[in-house]
């Protein structure tokens, strides 16, 4: 894969990472893609070394073991430590869903931990907006900002302050059993029409075409952001989710309609709406599912130890519509999982130190795990990066740009009308347009 690669990452991210934010600025792209000594973070901070024994409480999302970013950040922790014996990282993990009520709710009650996981955008602005998280601009300009890649900050920036670091770039994918594909002779989908045409064929040999979480709800908004994206453009979708257009724009309505139709044929397993993320995962990765649209992040997970699926395994983006404003090159997703601190922490310091060595080290540790491209100018062995990840890079080397996922993008309550409404149309029991009439009362508010 070699430096090519590492320099199509940081031009994308320069391009695309600021196409989906709310009311946040951008850095300037970096346009060299120099890579740094890993562990730098900790390096440019020896400095704020003490003897004090610091004890940090940490909050994240990665805990589960079937995650692929789950040895990457005990890795991360683990040397963190070595390295400052005197602060000591104390960890809760909590799975994604009930993690966001969790952290919302900790916000609004003033009791977050000293370091957290979190989202930009629009799920972390309530947070900036009530004080409570901590601005670091002052800890950015020892040399961390000159190694990230251009547009990593610009979904943690708000007005004109950083309130938090990213470590990677996420994008929405399609990733696809082909030898399920051959198998049963069925093309590999690059139309809506050629992806109806191909779930037809599955369904007619008895084969459930898609994995999806109805319990989970994000990962139905994993299918429908995207095709939102194709049949509305980035444009279109940035201006209505800011309420600066209308939910009853034609495109919002053949993208429902379009979800409806996969719904309707079957193309998601019979009770999907009461599997778990985890649970509705299995039967794709046990090679019994040909599809699944999710985070770039599974590409780590493919390629487990113990994956029966990996070298199956190819990845592509949604299909183009035939009727849409969006294309190929527009996606789903950018630099937004995102590393913060509390603004009432008792050790700023240390707090801040943990946060840039976290998130420059994890941008090192999830690239080779396949979970993340890298926000950093990280220095790793390429040849040790798995093939989806490779593909992934690949594929969006010619990205004209990345739309934050609606559940980002949205603030507040606002996110909850959109996910209830979905998870509705994947039940069948509203048409699209009682899905879209309910959409339009976030502008009601």
């Amino acid at each position: 894969m070699g430096r090519r690669l590492m320099k199509g990452v940081a031009l994308v991210l320069g391009l695309g990472m600021v196409m989906g934010t709310i009311g946040c600025g951008g850095t300037t792209a970096q346009p060299e893609a120099k890579t740094s000594e890993p562990k730098q973070a900790a390096a440019a901070n020896k400095e704020n070394k003490t003897d004090e024994a610091v004890t940090l409480n940490f909050w994240h999302i990665w805990g589960a073991e079937t995650d692929a970013s789950y040895n990457a950040v005990k890795t991360v922790i683990a040397d963190f430590e070595k390295e400052y014996p005197n602060i000591k990282i104390k960890v809760d993990t909590t799975e994604n869903e009930a993690y966001k009520t969790k952290i919302k709710a900790a916000a609004a009650a003033n009791e977050l931990p000293d370091v957290f996981s979190t989202w930009g955008g629009g799920f972390s602005k309530p947070f900036i907006e009530a004080g409570r998280v901590l601005a670091i601009d002052e800890y950015l300009e020892d040399g961390t900002k000159d190694r990230m890649v251009g547009g990593a900050l610009a979904n943690v920036t708000y007005g004109d302050k950083v309130y938090g670091m990213t470590f990677g770039l996420s994008c929405g994918a399609f990733f696809m059993n082909e030898e399920l594909f051959k198998a049963n002779n069925i093309k590999i989908p690059e139309t809506y029409d050629e992806l109806i045409t191909a779930v037809k064929a599955f369904k007619a040999v008895g084969i459930t075409p898609m994995a999806v979480s109805g319990k989970d709800t994000w990962t139905i908004a994993m299918y429908f952001d995207a095709m939102a994206l194709k049949a509305a453009g980035n444009d279109t979708i940035v201006k209505t989710l800011n309420k600066e257009g209308s939910f009853q724009d034609p495109a919002f309505l053949s993208a429902a309609t379009k979800f409806a139709e996969l719904v309707s044929l079957g193309a998601f397993p019979a009770g999907a709406a009461g599997l778990s993320k985890d649970e509705s995962d299995i039967d794709f990765l046990e090679g019994k599912i040909p599809m699944l649209f999710n985070g770039s992040w599974t590409a780590g997970t493919v390629y487990r130890e113990d994956s029966k699926i990996k070298d199956k395994v190819i990845v592509r983006g949604f299909p183009v519509f035939g009727d849409g404003k969006g294309n190929k090159n527009e996606f789903t997703g950018g630099a937004v999982d995102a590393i913060m601190v509390n603004a009432d922490t008792k050790h700023k310091e240390a707090a801040v130190l943990f946060q840039k060595y976290f998130c420059e080290n994890m941008a090192r540790e999830t690239y080779l795990a396949g979970a993340y491209l890298p926000a950093w100018k990280v220095d790793v062995d390429e040849t040790n990066i798995n093939p989806l990840t490779v593909q992934l890079a690949e594929l969006t080397s010619q990205a004209e740009g990345f739309t934050l996922w609606w559940d980002t993008l949205l603030e507040g309550n606002d996110t909850q009308i959109y996910l209830n409404a979905l998870q509705e149309l994947l039940l069948g029991s509203i048409t699209p347009e009682e899905y879209i009439a309910k959409l339009e009362t976030i502008y009601q508010k």
